[in-house]
């Protein structure tokens, strides 16, 4: 029958050490983590999008003195703008509302028509009737030095001089606050383009736990094919393991009659017999079989107080195993 094709069944205790891995506990566990907090980043970017569009249609009322967010206000006077913003395209103007309180206000490209009847009544010199005030609304911005220094030019000139004296920044700033009000259009990525930094900590978990899952399944592919190697004597090995106790709780190593059975940083079985040597380079204990190959047992620092007597036992195992295996090989050729 061909090998391949043939199944063995074998104990709980053996499966686990074959596929229980810290890969798999690790990637598991980042996935659903991350799965959690994506959920939760979901929601909380849903909220926000909502947030941002009830603010949008129920505006607080403007105040040039304090941050009111997305605010509205009733404009009553628009004068020409003052500063324009060559690059972006937006300019600069100051209006009055229904009580003559200037304020800044921004916006880009042309007019409203409303806006524009507006300016035209505030500059014309005739008695024409009062346009009805337009309702405005936008973000509420800070004011910055460069803002109010070209305002206060411009405040300055609406004045003749035997009215008025140039008006000082402090006075300007008593008048038009510490904020103007943006009516330029906007969306809630541009306000918040920091936004999608919340989905980073599920992005990071999610890629952190697909690694682990993925290493996982490489080692898992090798462990595959190492017992493809033991098929024969895999389930001797798994009987006595059965009657065998960890070396050490939670070392995951078992030293049954006949193999060293190890599953500290990868599966590993390996007859004792066939160990030729134990080596030790940087505090790490290396078995060394007939064949070449180097199997890693454990480091120094995982088996404090237990090292030593680790590598005593297993040297004794060795010497017993080899010993049971050149007599029987005796045995076979008499």
């Amino acid at each position: 029958m061909d090998r391949q094709k043939q199944k063995i069944s074998i104990s709980d205790k053996m499966s686990k050490l074959i596929y229980l891995e810290r890969f798999l506990f690790v990637g598991a566990g980042c996935l659903l983590v991350g799965i959690s907090f994506l959920i939760s980043s979901l929601f909380l970017y849903r909220f926000m999008e909502d947030r941002f569009e009830r603010q949008q249609r129920n505006p607080a009322y403007f105040d040039s003195y304090t941050a009111s967010g997305y605010s509205a206000v009733e404009i009553q006077y628009l004068t020409d703008y003052f500063a324009e913003h060559i690059k972006e395209g937006y300019r600069l103007y100051i209006g009055f509302d229904s009580t003559l309180k200037p304020f800044i206000l921004c916006l880009e490209g042309e007019l409203p028509k409303e806006l524009q009847a507006l300016m035209d009544y505030t500059y014309s010199q005739e008695d024409d009737p009062m346009p009805e005030t337009a309702h405005i609304s936008g973000f509420c911005r800070p004011l910055n030095s460069e803002i109010m220094g070209f305002a206060r030019d411009s405040y300055s000139m609406m004045w003749d001089e035997s009215e008025q004296l140039p008006i000082s920044s402090d006075d300007l700033s008593a008048m038009v606050g510490n904020y103007y009000l943006d009516i330029r259009p906007s969306s809630f990525q541009k306000e918040y383009p920091w936004a999608k930094a919340i989905f980073a900590v599920p992005v990071l978990f999610l890629f952190t736990g697909s690694l682990y899952l993925f290493r996982y399944q490489k080692r898992l592919k090798t462990c595959r094919k190492r017992l493809e190697q033991c098929f024969e004597w895999l389930p001797i090995a798994d009987r006595e393991l059965a009657d065998t106790k960890e070396f050490r709780k939670g070392l995951k190593i078992y030293l049954t009659k006949h193999y060293l059975i190890l599953a500290v940083y990868y599966f590993d079985m390996i007859p004792l017999a066939d160990i030729a040597e134990l080596s030790e380079n940087l505090n790490i204990l290396m078995a060394v079989t007939k064949d070449g190959s180097n199997h890693m047992i454990i480091e120094r620092h995982k088996c404090r107080g237990g090292y030593d007597q680790l590598k005593a036992e297993l040297q004794r195992k060795i010497q017993d195993a080899q010993y049971i295996q050149r007599f029987t090989d005796a045995y076979d050729t008499m």
